[in-house]
This record gives structure tokens, C-alpha cells and sequence, in this order.
């Protein structure tokens, strides 16, 4: 009897902390390395995909412009619908954010050949206890759905709406999913 009492203690403690160690929706079940350890290093963008949809309703108008960005690890394609058609554009582009131990990040980025770099400041945005969202001073709050040794996969959903004295709506919707492999 006490055999089995230690049995089912030590596979309660073990289920306990392998379901502890996993914050983002796609961590690893396990890591050996603490949140903190596993984001602080050189990133480099692999790949992202973002969508912003900008709608203006006035009257009995409707005006939506649509715009999306695919980078596929080189290139961006970038992608500008509305109601005059839709135009479709591609350029050479890299990005890599060092994320140091001590609270700040700098970034490079190359964008059709134009360079440039900056240094803020991050923390994590939702406590430091979860550790489930990091924000950048400057860019924005990110969600982590993944955080490996090796991976980083930052989300992003903001809805935003305003309404004039007219009564015209104005609203944006921005979704962006970025993956990082470290460097």
C-alpha cells in the first residue's frame, strides 16, 4: 500500500512539473532552461506573416483597404487591396533583435537595402511570474506561443475602432505571427 502511495506521489509530481514548464501554446512540454535564459539571445526572423484590415464606413459607403506582408526567411511580399484593385509588391529583407539579459534589445533591420538599427528597452509585459507576453519599448507587446532553446514565435491580434462627430466609422484589425530561429 505505501508502495503504491509513493508511486502515485512521485507520477502527481512529475505530471505537475512537466505541466508547469509549458507557458506558451506551443512550448515544449520540458526545458532545463528557465523563460528568462531561453529568450535572452540573438534572434533572427525565419518567417512572418501579417494582415491589417482598415475599414471606413460613412453613410451608406463602405471603403476597405486590405494589407499583407509574407516573408519567407529573404523576401517580403507585400500585398495592397482596396476597391480600386490590388497591388502586389516584393523586396529583399532581414531582421534580428539581440534580446540581452538586462532588460534591453537591439534590433537590425534590412529593408530593400536601407539599414537600420536601434536599442530599448523589453520586459515581460504580463508579470514575471507567467512570462507569457513580452512587450519592446518602441515596437509593441507580443504574445510567446512558442519559446524553445532554439525557436521563438511571437503573436499579435489588436483591434482598434473610432467614431467621428459625423457618425463615420473608422476601424483596424492588425494580426501578425512572427517566427525566430536562433542565430
Amino acid at each position: 500500500m505505501k508502495f503504491k502511495k509513493l508511486i502515485l506521489i512521485s507520477v502527481l509530481g512529475i505530471a505537475t512539473l512537466f505541466s508547469s514548464c509549458k507557458k506558451g501554446a506551443d512550448d515544449p512540454a520540458f526545458s532545463f532552461m528557465s523563460r528568462d535564459a531561453r529568450i535572452t539571445a540573438d534572434w533572427v526572423l525565419s518567417s512572418m506573416n501579417e494582415t491589417n484590415v482598415h475599414v471606413i464606413k460613412g453613410g451608406s459607403s463602405t471603403y476597405t483597404t486590405t494589407k499583407t506582408y509574407v516573408f519567407d526567411g529573404t523576401t517580403i511580399q507585400y500585398t495592397l487591396k482596396d476597391d480600386f484593385g490590388t497591388q502586389t509588391t516584393s523586396y529583399p529583407y532581414s531582421y534580428e533583435i539581440n534580446i540581452n539579459k538586462k532588460g534591453t534589445y537591439n534590433e537590425t533591420e534590412v529593408e530593400d537595402g536601407e539599414k537600420t538599427e536601434t536599442t530599448d528597452y523589453w520586459f515581460w509585459a504580463n508579470s514575471d511570474k507567467n512570462k507569457i507576453a513580452i512587450s519592446f519599448s518602441g515596437i509593441g507587446t507580443y504574445m510567446i506561443n512558442r519559446l524553445a532553446k532554439d525557436e521563438l514565435v511571437l503573436t499579435q491580434a489588436t483591434v482598434s475602432s473610432n467614431t467621428d462627430g459625423d457618425g463615420n466609422v473608422t476601424s483596424d484589425t492588425n494580426n501578425i505571427s512572427m517566427t525566430f530561429s536562433k542565430k
